[in-house]
């Protein structure tokens, strides 16, 4: 089905859409959205809403900016998601560029997006143990997790 979006009409299969029973937090009302990803934008992927043509957001892998995050998923959100196994587990996290300044972009390690690979349920799940933040600077993360790689190698920092 074509689906328009802020990137123009889109063409996505129902395999490929992931469904928000919850909505995401400050925007509720949406449910359906898909990944899509542009190569002169990788590693970084969107999130589109297939609802509201001028909602998506830019998301990325966690653990390509933080090496060491760890999310937990509480036995009631793996039950609402229906996951069965890790294997089917898929998490991104969103970024955010204030002012479109590279420079100040976030990643938000508080509440990463959890998708359900074999079903396509989809949830934002606040992790409830962790010190994490909805505003981690992205080059502080980065840097951080390059200093814990050289450590982990034998480096010094």
């Amino acid at each position: 089905m074509v689906y328009k979006t802020r990137f123009g009409e889109i063409e996505i299969p129902e395999s490929e859409i992931f469904i928000f029973e919850e909505g995401i937090p400050g925007f509720s009302h949406l449910r359906k959205f898909a990944i899509i990803s542009f190569e002169k934008s990788e590693p970084v992927k969107w999130l589109v809403s297939l609802e509201d043509e001028t909602v998506a957001f830019p998301i990325v892998n966690p653990w390509l900016i933080r090496a060491d995050y760890s999310v937990e998923i509480s036995q009631q959100d793996m039950t609402s998601l229906e996951v069965v196994s890790q294997e089917q587990v898929a998490v991104w996290a969103i970024l955010s560029f204030p002012s479109g300044n590279v420079e100040e972009a976030t990643v938000n390690l508080l509440a990463p997006i959890v998708l359900n690979l074999k079903n396509n349920k989809a949830k934002q799940i606040v992790q409830e143990n962790h010190n994490y933040s909805v505003r981690h600077s992205l080059e502080g993360e980065i840097n951080r997790s390059k200093r814990i790689m050289k450590k982990a190698q034998g480096g010094s920092e």
